[in-house]
């Protein structure tokens, strides 16, 4: 839900939220999230222009056709609009995730800054967005500040041990918000080998 309504989300409901970030599976129970909370409206300008910088000069996806009602060009247009309005959704989330060098790159092999440790964080995004949905509350995931990290980590002062993961925006949708749609489980489901059926 990339279309969102600028009114506040009560703060209650919020910490619910992210306690049920806190509740997900992780890693040897390292529990290695920590979320920047941005209500502040000048800090979502800062990301706002950082985003929409991000998505039409780095990533260069500038919006489709008025004309062009292709299911990919509606997704388009719906990421666009989120990036020209980010700033006016009530919380921008920002998921961070400690350091921490996967099992497969030896020791030697790591240079610079280790990425955050994903497969940990990303249940803890899962519970938050599911969460977002049980209070009616639309919500998207986002990894487009990844264009802009050093800047990200300067103006939120985000310490070094840790990668902001995942930006999620927050608010109560605009217009439908009726259920996913999603391709049917025979098309991605394979039994004993890919391919294989369960029959």
């Amino acid at each position: 839900m990339r279309r969102l309504k600028p009114d506040p989300i009560p703060d209650e409901v919020l910490k619910h939220i992210l306690e049920s970030g806190t509740q997900a599976p992780n890693g040897q129970n390292t529990q290695p999230w920590a979320f920047v909370v941005v209500r502040d409206s000048e800090a979502k300008q800062f990301l706002q222009r950082h985003y929409y910088k991000a998505m039409t000069e780095g990533a260069g996806l500038e919006p489709p056709a008025p004309d062009d009602q292709r299911r990919a060009a509606r997704s388009r247009r719906a990421a666009h609009y989120l990036a020209v309005h980010l700033h006016e959704a009530p919380v921008l989330l920002l998921v961070c995730g400690k350091r921490d060098w996967p099992f497969v790159v030896e020791p030697q092999h790591r240079v610079g800054d280790a990425p955050p440790s994903y497969g940990s964080v990303y249940p803890c995004i899962q519970n938050v967005l599911l969460a977002c949905r049980a209070y009616g509350l639309g919500a998207t995931l986002t990894t487009m500040h990844q264009l802009f990290q050093p800047e990200l980590h300067a103006y939120f002062e985000i310490p070094a041990a840790y990668g902001v993961v995942a930006m999620i925006p927050i608010g109560y949708p605009m217009g439908q918000f009726g259920p996913v749609r999603r391709r049917p489980l025979t098309e991605v489901a394979h039994y004993d080998k890919w391919g294989g059926t369960s029959n």
